[in-house]
Parts: C-alpha cells; structure tokens; sequence
C-alpha cells in the first residue's frame, strides 16, 4: 500500500507528458497508419523500453550528472536533434512514394525489431527526457525510497508508456485511418517532416 501511495502520483504526473504529443506519437501514429498493426505494437513497446531506461537512469542520477556537466548534455541535445532532423528527412523525401497497404498481417521479426529500435531511439534521443523523469523523481520520491520502491517503479514507467502507445497503435492500424492516409499520404508525411524538424531544431537552439 505504502508504495502504491508513492508510485501512483508520480505515474500521473508523468501521464501528461506521456499524451502529450511529440516525436515519440508521430512515429508510433505514422507507422500504424503507414506500415501495420504489428509494426505499430513493436513500436510501442519500443518507445516503452526507450523511457523505461531514462527512468532508471533517472534513478541512477544521470540527470544529475547532466546538470553538472554541460558539455555531456549539449553533446546528447546535439544528437537528438539530428537524430529528429535525420527522421524529418526521411519523412519528407518519402512523401512523393506510393505505398500499397496490405492487411498489416504480415511481418518479420527483424521488420518488427527494426521498428522497436527505431521508436526506442526515438525515446532516447531527446536528453530533456531524463532530466524531466529526475526533476519528477527527486521531487515526488521519499528521500530514501525503498528497494521495492526503485523496482516498481520503472516496471510502472514502461506499464503506462506501453498503454498509452498501444491505444495509440490499435486505434490508428484500424481500416478507416489507413485508408485515409492512402488518400492524404504526400501531404501527412510533409507535414510530420516539418514537425519533426521544428522538434529537432527546437531540442537544438533549447537552453538549459
């Protein structure tokens, strides 16, 4: 009980940066229109593992350690932000690219581990991300949180990111907004390349 008292407020909190959207929604949201179902589910669990890992290294006191050393967290923004502008590039040439949806059954494991690393180095690419998770943590945590605690709680970080994209993969994979990307696709894949670029150029030119 003790822990659930502790755990929930902090997962509710982080709820509203979940649902938020950014980079991490535009590409599980592209891929269950644009690829499959199952595409869309890896990815998902993709963008879990990815925050699932800021928690820890929120725990472990990397945003700390950010903190302390600038240049470490000018290198990450750099990286992330290219990383963003890479995927906008990306996006934008493959607009004019005509795709044929099939029924979003067929996949490979290494077609679905390749989604799954793509969404999970979405999730890494942004270093603010973990700053956010240690701001959280060190804000709502006991000052000497329990074992049980520090386990519970990146098992409930990567439970509420899976949900939340999950939802979003199964909601989007359905007919009707397949279908509507076909008819739309040059203009939806220029408007994510011109998001997603705005993101990577934000997490760039963004201060401490």
């Amino acid at each position: 009980m003790e822990i659930a008292l502790t755990l929930l407020p902090i997962l509710a909190v982080l709820a509203i940066g979940v649902i938020s959207p950014g980079p991490s929604f535009i590409l599980v949201a592209r891929t269950a229109v644009a690829v499959s179902r199952s595409a869309a589910m890896s990815a998902a669990l993709g963008m879990a593992a990815g925050a699932t890992l800021l928690a820890v290294a929120a725990l472990l006191g990397l945003s700390a350690l950010l903190h302390q050393i600038p240049s470490a967290y000018l290198a990450l923004k750099l990286i992330g932000g290219l990383y963003l502008l890479y995927l906008a590039y990306q996006t934008w040439c493959g607009a004019s690219t005509p795709i044929r949806m099939g029924n979003g059954t067929a996949a490979t494991p290494q077609s679905l581990l390749r989604h799954f690393g793509l969404a999970a180095a979405t999730m890494l690419s942004n270093p603010k991300a973990a700053v956010q998770y240690g701001v959280i943590f060190a804000a709502m945590l006991p000052a000497a949180p329990s074992q049980a605690l520090t386990a519970a709680l990146p098992v409930g970080v990567f439970m509420l990111e899976a949900a939340w994209y999950l939802v979003v993969a199964l909601a989007l994979s359905a007919a009707k907004p397949r279908e509507a990307y076909i008819r739309t696709k040059f203009t939806i894949d220029r408007t994510v390349g011109v998001v997603l670029s705005v993101l990577g150029v934000k997490l760039l030119l963004s201060s401490r």
